[in-house]
């Protein structure tokens, strides 16, 4: 995990102002890589990079479960990377008076030629645990993920469930205030959904802080206690979970074409084109 600077006396949790943050556009790339990447150095050609999310203004108060609300490339991973500090903004300011743990694609951390045990440590580390918080926890995590027969065997091809369970116990482990989570809420089949929702229902209970972006509105109406809704890289709404799946899905059909407006691009030459 990146190593975070927080703002003690900050008053609320977290606080973006005016932040944003470009990548590059994703799409095919031309001739080879590194010839690419040389280039770039030379000056011959530039990144060609977009902004993810802009102008991105709002604070989250400590015990507060916060959806982002918004469809894939809204800006819904960068808000989280940023708020985590696994990014940091090319405009505006993230402040954080504590640390907030990313739980975005960590099951992709595990090496499969890595014991469970290691994996367990590998992931700990990354997240931000000593090699003795890990050691303290690892019982926990074990027994929770239900690894107990498999833990000093190597990973290879272990199932994909057994993987998410095993991210999800390792994450929650950290026993952070805060978590930035993308997707895995809840992961797992019926029995462990049912022990992570209990678990999450008692961190909330305790004051610990969520932001979640996913796709399921489930989830946000059972766990969260607002929106904040995104729309092509900007913050359009800060609202209730209601009010912000509403105005999504009328994004949504807005972004549809019409069933009444004809496909220009499969009719004919017209007399102008020829």
């Amino acid at each position: 995990m990146a190593r975070q600077k927080l703002t003690p006396g900050l008053d609320a949790l977290l606080a973006f102002d005016k932040a944003g943050v470009r990548m590059p556009r994703r799409r095919r790339r031309k001739g080879d890589g590194r010839r690419q990447r040389l280039r770039r150095i030379a000056g011959e050609v530039k990144r060609d990079e977009v902004w993810r999310l802009r102008h991105a203004t709002f604070s989250v108060e400590e015990g507060e479960s916060v959806a982002i609300v918004g469809g894939r490339g809204s800006g819904r991973e960068a808000l989280l990377r940023l708020a985590a500090g696994t990014l940091v903004p090319d405009e505006g300011t993230v402040r954080r008076r504590l640390g907030v743990v990313p739980m975005i694609d960590v099951a992709r951390s595990f090496v499969r030629q890595y014991t469970v045990r290691q994996n367990i440590y590998l992931v700990g580390g990354l997240l931000g645990m000593s090699p003795e918080a890990v050691t303290e926890s690892l019982g926990e995590v074990v027994t929770f993920a239900g690894v107990e027969s498999i833990l000093d065997k190597y990973l290879g091809t272990t199932p994909p469930v057994i993987r998410q369970r095993l991210a999800w116990a390792t994450a929650m482990s950290t026993n952070a205030r805060a978590y930035a989570i993308e997707q895995v809420l809840i992961v797992g089949e019926r029995d462990f959904r049912q022990q992570c929702w209990t678990r999450v229902d008692r961190m909330r209970e305790d004051g610990v802080t969520f932001l979640l972006a996913s796709d399921s509105p489930k989830q946000f109406r059972r766990f969260c206690d607002r929106a904040i809704l995104l729309d092509e890289g900007h913050v359009v709404a800060q609202t209730t979970v209601p009010d912000a799946i509403a105005r999504l899905r009328a994004l949504r059909r807005a972004d549809r074409p019409s069933p009444d407006e004809p496909d220009d691009s499969a009719s004919g030459p017209t007399g102008d084109d020829q």
